[in-house]
């Protein structure tokens, strides 16, 4: 167990940093976005653009790098992509039209996003652990919140005292600082340490099991009813948050709320994901996917329906943000939790890489539709009453989910 402990748990924290630095790119880009309209003057939708660029090209990389990660080396792949969403950032400084911020987009943060994300650290965290697999997948994604939460405080000081493409230089710079030596640390496999998962003296029942299961091609994957049930479900929360949070900024200084007083609504989201997410660590494996599903979906409605009234003012925003992320936080580890056992852990890296295929073509739209909306109501209220409406609708999914293997 003490070997366990020094190096297994020591993955899990290595994956909580690295979800931080993927964990801040939609939760701030509504920061980066004040000075990048005001530098190129996009449309509201031009300009939320960038995040469908960096979901679409995720989308396309998830299945393909997921399926390398089952075979090549995930220390030189999470390398890799510290230096990209480094690199990334401090491009962005480099553009001179919103087309280059969105190539950028697209060659560089994309496969940083995946190759450090939540694909990688699923596939390593599912050889590393079995039965306590949801206790540590649970708060390694908390490190998305966590990201969401410092961060905005991080770059709204930066772009306070400098200019913005200084600022972005300094961000990248701090980006590569915190995730290529977290990466070099990286242990591919316990055997390499000669440990088990779950630091038993033996390999666990639940890995053993998990490991006997035998590979399956992507079209059976793809085949499987649960697969798209899972996919369903957590795509209408993720993508909801994600066109929430993207547009949140503008949506509160559009309620006449100062941007820097509205920066602040970014890290309450993140807070309360952070909150739900080490519930979920705590709870997953004692309660099960099934009962936190309801909750989730259930709180989450709530939320969205919370900020169809954000024109009340700040503490309207706020509750329903806050609500958001409580509740919606607890839906974004559930993939990585039910991939390995639905599918197996020796295909892990395909099935959760084609899951977040699946799950990012959702958010494709959501950013832009967010501000299309906005560009044709003058609001974003019709959108948070149709993400209200589907996460009630997919609570009857709910007990249908298969939870195991076939």
């Amino acid at each position: 167990m003490t070997g366990n402990f020094a190096v297994g748990w020591r993955q899990t924290a290595i994956c909580f940093l690295l979800l931080s630095a993927t964990g801040m790119i939609a939760a701030t880009y509504s920061i980066i976005a004040v000075p990048l309209a005001q530098e190129y003057q996009p449309s509201r939708m031009v300009l939320m653009l960038a995040m469908t660029v960096l979901a679409g090209t995720c989308a396309i990389l998830s299945p393909l790098l997921g399926s390398l990660m089952d075979r090549v080396s995930l220390r030189l792949i999470m390398t890799s992509g510290g230096l990209l969403l480094g690199l990334g950032y401090a491009a962005l400084s480099l553009t001179s039209s919103f087309n280059q911020v969105l190539l950028i987009f697209s060659v560089l943060i994309a496969p940083a996003n995946v190759m450090i994300g939540p694909v990688a650290t699923t596939v390593l965290l599912s050889r590393w652990f079995a039965e306590r697999r949801g206790r540590a997948v649970g708060i390694a994604i908390a490190g998305i919140s966590a990201g969401g939460f410092f961060f905005p405080f991080i770059i709204q000081g930066l772009l306070e005292l400098h200019q913005w493409r200084e600022a972005l230089q300094l961000l990248g710079l701090v980006l590569a600082i915190w995730t290529v030596p977290a990466a070099l640390l990286v242990v591919d496999y316990p055997s390499y340490r000669g440990l088990h998962p779950d630091g038993a003296s033996d390999s666990p029942a639940l890995a053993r099991k998990e490991m006997q299961m035998e590979p399956i091609s992507p079209g059976k994957v793809l085949g499987d009813p649960a697969f798209w049930m899972i996919a369903v479900t957590v795509a209408v929360v993720t993508s909801g948050m994600k066109g929430m949070v993207t547009n949140l900024v503008p949506l509160a200084i559009d309620t006449g709320i100062d941007a820097s007083a509205a920066a602040p609504l970014i890290s309450i989201f993140a807070g309360c994901s952070f909150i739900a997410k080490l519930n979920f660590a705590a709870l997953s494996d004692r309660l099960g996917p099934r009962a936190l599903m309801f909750v989730a979906l259930g709180g989450y409605a709530l939320g969205m329906g919370c900020l169809t009234q954000a024109g009340l003012g700040y503490g309207a925003i706020a509750l329903g943000v806050a609500l958001t992320g409580l509740f919606g936080g607890l839906m974004v580890p559930m993939e990585s939790y039910l991939a390995p056992r639905v599918f197996g852990q020796r295909i892990v890296g395909r099935a959760m890489g084609l899951l977040s295929g699946i799950i990012l073509l959702a958010l494709l739209s959501t950013p832009p539709l967010f501000g299309l909306i906005f560009d044709l109501t003058g609001s974003y209220t019709g959108m948070f009453w149709c993400f209200c409406g589907l996460a009630a609708l997919t609570l009857f999914l709910v007990p249908f989910i298969r939870m195991h293997p076939r």
